[in-house]
């Protein structure tokens, strides 16, 4: 029996769990890629103010389509001539308004007359009523009872006091019910400790909801730095105290702190989005971080996964504040609000040109890290032995590392090894036909044949022979799935 089973699940290349050796080859952060038609949503309305911030996007399969929730803000009605909010600044405790925008992709979105909210006299906007309003809200796929398949949380209190959380049902993401349990998250006698939260929802792999949160009191916690805790339930009613799991280390600048940790399940792995939070310039933009357990997360890409702007002219020049990754067929969405403004001085300094916009990044399917090498002469991975269910490999990558005016031939071959490294006859190198061309889910084959009923459960190993391509993930199937 193999020390590692992977049945058929996907295998991505994004930390060392498989990976046993590289030769002339490395793991790469692959950056999101924005698109050129950022932002895709800017504040136009009259309803809109200055500011518009992502709070939460998914693909509602009932309705298939797009939803945004953002939250709209005019933030340069607030400010004296110093920079300063004014004393009739709105505040935490005030209603908070928040938008419906729709999207048939993704990425073109419009915003319905809803026809709930009268503003200027008129009905025709996107506004939602107060009362449909969650600061913390998810969509519970893993919930049974209907009434109940979105969840959604009212915070009270601030981290500088005792808080609490308030927890309500719907069915429909509009109508909320109260939980009669409430609150249930409860931080008296103590200060507060959850600062910005995201509301991970169902965790697949430790089978309870967990949340991230800020979990240090700001600086007033023993490290005097931002770092980022997990708390869990079994039921979203009784919750485990924050624990802290992520903390700036050596490698860090000093000035770098953690804000937040938007978090998704994707192939077996916990794939984090992780504000950088740089207190000197006050600045953010997100570091990719995995984790397998959920607790025990890798910092190996310390690289931005989507930069800021490059000039002040642009709307996210100065902070990226994103949202998990979202997986929509072939694609990864990653969702952000972008601001050319650090600070309400710098607003200020900035006048009209001062802006929050929603822009969206791209990422291949499985491509958040991928293992490159080469143009020219193979390079070369090998995987740890391990178990496997399925007939076929199925193999992702892009062909070509760079565009090129006369490019590199591309090659992928794929050669199979006993656990103790021993070729596998019929299966070797010659034996392997060449890979050329991007694919997501290519078929390997050797002499035409890509049957292994016969090596199912294994255990083998994956030595891989590549030049001018990056690899990103396999996997194990039946021709039918």
């Amino acid at each position: 029996m193999a020390l590692i089973n992977i049945a058929s699940d996907k295998q991505l290349f994004a930390d060392n769990y498989l990976i046993e050796s590289l030769k002339d080859a490395r793991q790469v952060m692959n950056p999101a890629k924005k698109l050129e038609s950022n932002p895709v949503l800017r504040p136009e309305k009259p309803w809109e103010g200055d500011y518009i911030g992502v709070s939460h996007v998914w693909f509602d399969h009932a309705d298939q389509i797009f939803k945004m929730w953002y939250r709209p803000a005019t933030h340069r009605a607030y400010l004296d001539a110093d920079g300063k909010l004014a004393a009739d600044a709105p505040t935490d405790d005030d209603p908070v308004t928040v938008c419906l925008a729709l999207s048939e992709d993704g990425i073109h979105w419009e915003r319905p007359e809803l026809g709930l909210v009268e503003f200027q006299g008129s009905r025709k906007n996107n506004l939602l009523p107060e009362d449909a309003v969650m600061p913390y809200f998810f969509q519970d796929l893993h919930e049974e009872d209907p009434s109940k398949r979105y969840k959604g949380l009212v915070r009270t209190g601030s981290t500088t006091t005792t808080m609490t959380f308030d927890l309500f049902y719907s069915p429909d993401s509009l109508s909320w019910t109260p939980c009669e349990h409430n609150p249930v998250i409860d931080t008296a006698p103590r200060i507060g400790r959850w600062g910005p939260t995201s509301f991970m929802g169902w965790d697949p792999i430790r089978q309870v909801y967990a949340a991230h949160m800020e979990n240090c009191l700001h600086r007033r916690c023993p490290h005097a730095k931002r770092l980022i805790g997990r708390a869990e339930s079994p039921d979203m009613i009784h919750w485990s105290d924050p624990e802290t799991i992520l903390m700036p280390d050596e490698l860090d600048s000093p000035d770098t702190e953690f804000y937040h940790l938007p978090v998704t399940v994707y192939a077996g792995l916990y794939v984090g989005l992780l504000w950088i939070f740089r207190t000197n310039d006050s600045t953010h933009h997100p570091e990719l971080v995995f984790s397998r357990d959920g607790i025990h997360y890798e910092r190996n890409y310390r690289e931005p996964f989507i930069q800021r702007g490059g000039h002040s002219g642009e709307y996210d020049a100065s902070c990226v504040y994103n949202l998990e990754p979202l997986v929509h067929n072939d694609r990864i969405y990653t969702y952000y609000t972008g601001t050319n403004w650090r600070s309400y001085r710098t607003l200020l300094e900035l006048g009209d040109r001062g802006v929050g916009a929603i822009g969206v990044a791209e990422t291949p399917l499985d491509g958040f890290v991928a293992v490159e090498g080469k143009k020219r002469g193979y390079s070369e991975m090998v995987t740890r032995a391990f178990g496997f269910s399925g007939s076929h490999l199925r193999l992702n990558l892009q062909a070509h590392l760079a565009d090129d005016v006369l490019p590199n031939e591309c090659e992928v071959r794929v050669a199979l090894l006993t656990p103790n490294h021993e070729p596998l006859a019929g299966f070797g190198f010659e034996d392997a036909d060449p890979i050329t061309t991007t694919d997501q889910a290519r078929v390997v084959s050797w002499q035409g044949s890509s049957d292994l009923s016969e090596l199912d459960g294994g255990p083998i190993k994956l030595h891989f022979y590549f030049k001018n391509a990056k690899l990103f993930s396999f996997q194990f199937a039946d021709p039918s799935q």
